[in-house]
């Protein structure tokens, strides 16, 4: 039978081009067309594969099935993306910048030295742009604007530190990212922002899969993200977390409500694929990674 992998590249135009932004097409398929001996790790192939199952080519979508795994109102999708790219939060450089002016406070003498050159210069980059794993919009059943941000995790973990910031989480900053992201486009009800994390269902706590190989081998919120996941559904952390946010209290609490944990094994249960030939690929693929 032929991989998944090979057989979505072969059909990249007619399968999954709209998953992409277009100037980052090409560059896409050929990152990819050059490595697919060596893509049993990648966590953006597991994210693509996952997607593909319920969207398809995002033509005819099974929204039924959409609303099961990502559990909001959602009416009907306008785009879903893998590695998105999401400029720099300026309000958090303006905040960082000020901050460092206050006090150098980063560990690295090396990095304090980029840090001081940095504050003299306005436009500077701190952060960076965000590299989002998953972006799903959409419309809700009253016809509003909802944005789903989704930070994928294979075997990976969250990163525990920014460049200039060692204080800094990855969950934090793609919340903080989704907020700008929001504001930017006009959607000024944050209740419509979400922010998930996916991962296997192996790491998702009080799942069958987690409590077995809790019991197997003892395994125990072993990622990063499993503290920070729960630490930041309290609102009052999440809102330290970020304070150069200016946010009441109430929105901070549908922030954090907001934060939910899906699994890639959700994707495979509603995948929506009517091809016999590709549930068959699909399946093989998610065998491989013992996800089934």
């Amino acid at each position: 039978m032929v991989k998944v992998e090979y057989y979505l590249l072969e059909n990249f135009e007619a399968k999954i081009s709209r998953y992409f932004n277009s100037e980052s097409l090409n560059k896409w398929k050929d990152k990819y067309s050059k490595s697919l001996e060596k893509i049993n790790h990648d966590e953006p192939w597991l994210t693509l594969i996952a997607c593909y199952s319920v969207f398809g080519n995002q033509q005819k979508i099974n929204m039924e099935n959409v609303k099961k795994i990502l559990q909001i109102d959602i009416e009907a999708i306008k785009c879903v993306q893998v590695e998105k790219n999401i400029k720099e939060i300026q309000t958090y450089r303006d905040f960082l910048k000020v901050q460092y002016s206050k006090q150098n406070f980063h560990l690295y003498p090396d990095r304090k030295n980029v840090i001081t050159g940095k504050i003299a210069k306005p436009n500077d980059s701190f952060e960076g742009n965000t590299n989002l794993d998953l972006l799903i919009r959409g419309k809700t059943s009253d016809n509003k604007d909802t944005v789903c941000f989704i930070e994928a995790k294979f075997l990976s973990d969250i990163s525990y530190q920014i460049t200039y910031n060692p204080f800094r989480d990855q969950i934090a900053r793609n919340i903080d990212a989704g907020i700008e992201y929001c504001q930017e486009k006009n959607i000024e009800d944050l209740s419509l922002f979400y922010f998930y994390l996916l991962t296997p269902e192996v790491f998702k706590p009080n799942t069958a899969k987690y409590n077995q190989m809790k019991e197997l081998i003892g395994a125990y919120k072993s990622r990063l993200y499993s503290y920070k996941f729960e630490e930041y559904q309290n609102w009052e952390n999440l809102k330290r977390a970020l304070p150069h946010r200016e946010i009441d209290d109430e929105t901070w609490k549908i922030i954090s409500e907001n934060i939910k944990w899906i699994t890639f094994e959700d994707f495979y249960r509603n995948m929506t694929i009517q091809d016999e030939a590709e549930k068959d690929m699909i399946k093989t693929f998610f065998i491989e990674r013992n996800l089934l």
